[in-house]
């Protein structure tokens, strides 16, 4: 058997292993729930919304009034992923640390790389194995969501999408891949390098409450705008002009904010994913050469931050051996 049949082997029982996991399918069900209820509450809410303004023009038209100047109003389907993406990177990143976790526990615990390493395989190569195993099944439920919340957006919010629709929410499947296998490798980092797995899961969650809940959630209450409902200028009517001379006078404030917020991977991931599915308004009708201009920083952040961790993990898992012997 070449290197790349084992590779695929290991891969192989990874992804099979997770599935009869009951921790792992806990969390999974419970996170497809959660997404499944939010896109059709939306969606149904979606709907309503254009019945209700084509009864009214139905009416007007009856009436016999004038219709031909009355504006349509703008009606965004891949808005309603906004509650999808939300629990994406909450209750998503928990089940890639799950699975960071229990790919290297059940070694430790088990005793069971010393026997692997008995067969002509290297340490490498077995994670290897293990990374491609669980990046198939983080791809694989990556995929399942957004597959099936298009479906529910057809079908319950009867919005036919369009095929640069159906783009937009491939390339933020991609990245919703790369994001949360950030934090499997994190995950299985710790779970490597420290002697204790308990501890090794704990550090994990703190690492996810800081950078998941806590960071953004500090940026988005420092934020004045998004204080009020759909943001304190817009319901204050003002010009755009008038917001940026008021915004420089707050330019320091703002930059700290900001700068805080610059550290948290998940605050990187939601606002490329609001700009590609264009949930922040600012992007809708924007092109997606726009919108990785704008958002260069948040899709060089996601991506070299996969490197960095998958590499850092790598290297620990090959080099770590008497960590391994002692756990």
């Amino acid at each position: 058997m070449n290197n790349a049949a084992k590779i695929f082997t290991i891969a192989k029982k990874e992804y099979t292993d997770a599935l009869k996991n009951k921790v792992f399918l806990v969390f999974l069900f419970f996170l497809l729930f959660l997404i499944g209820t939010s896109i059709a509450v939306a969606s149904f809410d979606f709907q309503s919304k254009v019945a209700v303004y084509q009864n009214a023009l139905s009416k007007l038209q009856q009436s016999g009034q004038v219709v031909e100047n009355l504006s349509e109003p703008q009606f965004y389907p891949l808005q309603l992923l906004r509650g999808a993406i939300e629990y994406l990177e909450i209750i998503g990143a928990i089940l890639a640390i799950v699975l960071g976790y229990l790919s290297i526990a059940k070694e430790k615990g088990n005793n069971t790389l010393q026997l692997i390493l008995t067969r002509p395989i290297s340490r490498l190569s077995i994670f290897l194995g293990k990374l491609l195993g669980n990046a198939l099944l983080l791809i694989s439920v990556s995929g399942i969501v957004f597959v099936g919340i298009s479906l529910v957006i057809e079908v319950i919010g009867k919005a036919a999408l369009t095929g640069g629709q159906f783009y937009r929410i491939f390339l933020t499947f991609l990245f919703t891949a790369v994001y949360l296998l950030i934090f499997f490798s994190i995950s299985a980092l710790l779970s490597t390098l420290l002697k204790s797995l308990p501890s090794a899961l704990i550090v994990s969650f703190v690492i996810w409450i800081l950078f998941v809940l806590i960071i953004p959630q500090i940026g988005d209450t420092l934020d004045p705008d998004n204080q009020v409902p759909g943001g304190l200028f817009n319901s204050l009517h003002m010009e755009k002009a008038n917001q940026l001379l008021i915004l420089e006078k707050f330019s320091h404030y703002e930059k700290t904010r900001d700068s805080l917020e610059q550290t948290s991977l998940t605050k990187h991931y939601e606002r490329l994913a609001f700009a590609l599915l264009g949930i922040k308004d600012t992007y809708n009708g924007k092109s997606l050469d726009f919108i990785f201009h704008d958002r260069a920083t948040d899709s060089w952040w996601i991506s070299l931050a996969s490197i960095l961790f998958g590499s850092a993990s790598a290297l620990a898992f090959v080099k770590k051996q008497l960590l391994w012997k002692e756990g």
